[in-house]
């Protein structure tokens, strides 16, 4: 009886210890990733083992998951559990400006490292990195390795433009070369000709060293120098002319042969068109920042990691795919089916990459006690047919940029193997800055006070009714200073919201300008339409019924909330400012310089005028 005693404690106190133990967490963000783009939501995507994991017993698909439009500020909101028009990020920012996160906020893997985590980031950042103090190994993470640059294209645009120089170099030098050997090759053509005539006493040795010197070189090219001993006749019984014919193409080389015999004519082969040429340029381009060099970093951290201590892995992959660097080089060339398979390519590679990420949680035994979160960063780019199934978007209104569904509707899950809802959707309003408590929550944090999002683990995982019934999709205002502002232009300002399942657009769809010296070119404003748009997204998901002009009552209702935020706006900071140096590194695998302007603190602005024209 003792004996079964001591067994019953011994099992509820290792059970008790495999509870509390800290759970490892893997938060995997696709860079311009639609919700067209994976298995559950279409049955031609690219993405069997991300789907494997999703629809799984330990998966749930968040079928209402949405961020920004763009990538700064959705990982900002990601980072900082804070909407990123709080903190002057609602637009983003390019490589060229003195921006960051501010560094009175404190990030996901500040938090996590307080609750005893080692934390590993791998993949772009686009968080700033003008100051070091920008950059992640000051911002919580303990190793990093990726880009600190929103594209692979921007890091490799001095590495092209090095190479650019270095093609003319080498042609120059080929020229150069090419004109001696021309030069060297008259020389002993003339010497050759002296032999034979004029200068008989000048070329009396050079004769000489000829006769020497040129059979042994006749005898590698010559047959009538080889030996001529008889060869035994093994064709006894045959007719002298029965020799096998040689082929015009025999002994050539395969990009020698120009010819192809077919149905007795003689025809060239066919060349690829330049269409062709262009799609395997872009198939044979090298993943240098591609899913399986960021994935093999991470699965470098699970074998070494030690189970006594958890870790947390933070992999932003670079999953887009554009065609400008191809159309600089080939001109107004239609890339949309080159640039498609190309980006199918790359959700391939992510797919792979997660395989042997989870495969390499197995064999390390840390499987059972980690927490997969999957999610992207914004919708996908525009795509000229919008109605075509294959569109990364579909069915959704809009693409990356804009505050419609398309641009801010993202595909997301979370798998753990303590996960068992008994259903693998869950319907509630998930936000971007819902991922820090949510996750602080399976480390035993505490929860953190100042921030918008809410720890959404407990209605997840029971599958019950989300926490969250409102959210933001951006607010943004054109603080126009002086030098741009254009005459008898009224300001321009983005404004969308939802609530339960009514949504407000109002202002401009569309991102305000990021640029100065776009915003110039246009008086400092985005040409656009501003709208007042109302949508019931359960009845209309597509956006296709503006009913604002019917739900009076709601827009308005709307409209008082939205201005509520709105007083906790604070303006980019320095869209005007663009350094002019070279801050781009193609020999750095962060891929830009640091320390070229001074980290900010924090930002604060006063009170609305009263005189608002809102």
């Amino acid at each position: 009886m003792s004996h079964l005693t001591w067994c019953t404690i011994l099992l509820i106190i290792s059970g008790f210890k495999r509870e509390n133990a800290k759970q490892n967490i893997i938060l995997i963000l696709a860079d311009d990733l639609g919700i067209n783009d994976v298995l559950w939501n279409n049955p031609s995507a690219p993405t069997p083992h991300i789907h494997s994991l999703a629809a799984s017993p330990s998966g749930i698909i968040l079928d209402n998951a949405y961020t920004l439009p763009v990538c700064t500020p959705s990982r900002a909101a990601l980072m900082s559990g804070t909407y990123p028009f709080k903190l002057g990020l609602q637009r983003g920012f390019g490589k060229h400006s003195p921006e960051g996160l501010p560094l009175n906020t404190t990030l996901l893997p500040e938090h996590l490292r307080q609750e005893g985590y080692s934390t590993h980031g791998f993949g772009k950042w686009h968080l700033g990195f003008c100051s070091e103090s920008y950059t992640p190994l000051r911002r919580g993470f303990d190793t990093y390795f990726g880009l600190f640059v929103g594209d692979d294209d921007e890091h490799t645009q001095i590495t092209q433009e090095s190479k650019r120089r270095a093609r003319a170099e080498k042609k120059e030098n080929m020229r150069s070369r090419k004109g001696r050997e021309i030069r060297n090759y008259k020389k002993k053509k003339n010497m050759k000709k002296g032999i034979k005539g004029k200068n008989k006493y000048w070329n009396k040795n050079k004769k000489q060293y000829h006769q020497e010197k040129e059979p042994s070189k006749k005898i590698t090219k010559n047959k009538k120098f080889h030996s001529k001993k008889k060869k035994p006749n093994n064709n006894k019984g045959k007719q002298p002319n029965d020799k096998k014919k040689k082929t015009s193409n025999q002994g050539k080389k395969p990009n020698q042969i120009t010819k192809v015999k077919k149905n007795n004519q003689i025809t060239k082969p066919q060349k690829p068109s330049k269409e062709e040429k262009i799609r395997q340029q872009l198939l044979r381009k090298p993943t240098k920042f591609g899913s399986n060099i960021y994935g093999s970093k991470a699965i470098d951290v699970i074998k070494s990691a030690k189970k006594e201590k958890p870790f947390f892995i933070y992999l932003a992959l670079f999953t887009k795919s554009y065609p400008r660097e191809v159309s600089k080089r080939r001109g107004n060339i239609n890339m949309d089916e080159a640039v498609a398979e190309n980006r199918r390519k790359k959700l391939s590679e992510m797919d792979e990459s997660v395989k042997q990420i989870v495969k390499a949680l197995k064999t390390s035994g840390h499987y059972s006690n980690t927490v997969i979160f999957f999610i992207s960063d914004n919708g996908a780019r525009a795509m000229l047919d919008t109605e075509n199934t294959n569109n990364p978007n579909y069915p959704l209104r809009g693409s990356k940029g804009t505050v419609y569904e398309g641009g801010t509707k993202v595909p997301a899950f979370i798998h753990s193997p303590g996960l068992k809802t008994g259903s693998n959707r869950y319907a509630g309003i998930f936000h971007m800055v819902d991922i820090l408590p949510t996750l602080l929550h399976l480390a035993g944090g505490h929860p953190v006070s100042g921030i918008d999002g809410v720890n959404q683990w407990e209605a997840m995982s029971t599958n019950v009714k989300s926490p969250r019934t409102t959210m933001i999709y951006n607010i943004d205002d054109n603080f126009v200073p002086a030098v741009l502002d254009g005459p008898g232009v009224q300001p321009k300002f983005q404004i969308a919201i939802r609530e339960y399942n009514f949504k407000l657009v109002w202002g401009q769809p569309k991102m305000l300008h990021r640029s100065y010296r776009e915003a110039k070119g246009k008086g400092g404003l985005v040409v656009d339409q501003q709208v007042l748009e109302l949508y019931n997204l359960e009845k209309d998901p597509r956006e296709m019924h503006n009913i604002a002009n019917i739900r009076i009552d709601i827009v308005l209702r709307l409209k008082t909330l939205a201005l509520n935020y709105y007083r906790d706006l604070i303006p980019p900071r320095f869209m005007g400012l663009q350094t002019t140096n070279q801050v781009l590194d193609a020999k750095s695998d962060f891929g830009g310089l640091s320390g070229w302007c001074r980290a900010v603190m924090s930002t604060s602005c006063g009170p609305l005028d009263k005189n608002s024209f809102y």
